[in-house]
């Protein structure tokens, strides 16, 4: 299971969060929390979670500033920040410092389960070596990832991987959920949308001529499916890591 830490200075917030059933049914375990972000600091440079969940506004010291302290003391794991609606101005700042995703108060169980489910797949992949080929307890399983990190920008889905691997598609499913912890679906799109991110960073290649290098050939669809991911445009995107 990953684990993760919560930060949050509303005590009723805070126990919500750790009592969440949502965080178990999807692979995680709250390996700590606290309503003192500078007590928090101290304590994740000791439990070296997977994930950190922390309020943008806090007296004393602000998500994004707790999220810079982390990251300069060496800290690798991945930020999701929580905030109220319309407060969270510095997003550009937060995903230059390579922030996860951000998540709007009050936090639906539907919104945390479709997060969960993204950081899934980047945690599986993270824990894999980046662009290494995850190796799995399954041969099966194994096989089918290579072959997605292969040709992730060729047409795929569960039925055309059911066909070539002759296996049944809710095994398929089983697999991805047992071993990654994640979906079909969510690595899938994790594979595509770091590619999209490293090309955005790395080319001057046109958004357009990226959503056809990583699988997508209608642009609009990937800059929707851009933006759920990284909760900006392609675009925006691009100018924060100039």
């Amino acid at each position: 299971m990953y684990r993760i830490y919560v930060v949050d200075d509303e005590p009723l917030i805070l126990d919500g969060f750790v009592k969440n059933p949502v965080f178990a049914e999807n692979g995680y375990i709250v390996a700590g929390s606290s309503a003192d972000p500078v007590f928090a600091s101290k304590e994740i440079r000791k439990t070296f979670p997977d994930v950190v969940f922390t309020d943008l506004k806090m007296p004393g010291c602000s998500g994004l500033e707790l999220m810079e302290e982390l990251i300069e003391s060496g800290i690798d794991c991945e930020f999701v920040i929580v905030s109220a609606y319309g407060e969270f101005e510095d997003s550009r700042r937060f995903f230059r410092m390579k922030g996860f995703d951000y998540i709007i108060k009050p936090v639906s169980d539907h919104d945390l389960q479709d997060l969960l489910g993204k950081l899934s797949g980047k945690l599986a992949l993270k824990k894999a070596g980046g662009n290494a080929v995850d190796e799995t307890p399954s041969p099966e399983l194994n096989m089918m990832l290579a072959d997605l990190r292969e040709n992730f920008a060729s047409k795929q889905s569960l039925e055309a991987l059911s066909t070539k691997y002759r296996v049944n598609q809710n095994y398929i499913c089983h697999l991805f959920t047992r071993h990654l912890g994640t979906t079909f679906v969510s690595y899938l799109t994790m594979l595509r949308m770091n590619k999209a991110a490293s090309l955005l960073k790395n080319t001057h290649k046109s958004v357009k001529e990226i959503a056809g290098l990583c699988g997508y050939n209608d642009y609009f669809y990937f800059c929707r499916v851009f933006r759920d991911y990284y909760r900006c445009a392609p675009t925006t995107f691009r100018e924060g890591s100039l």
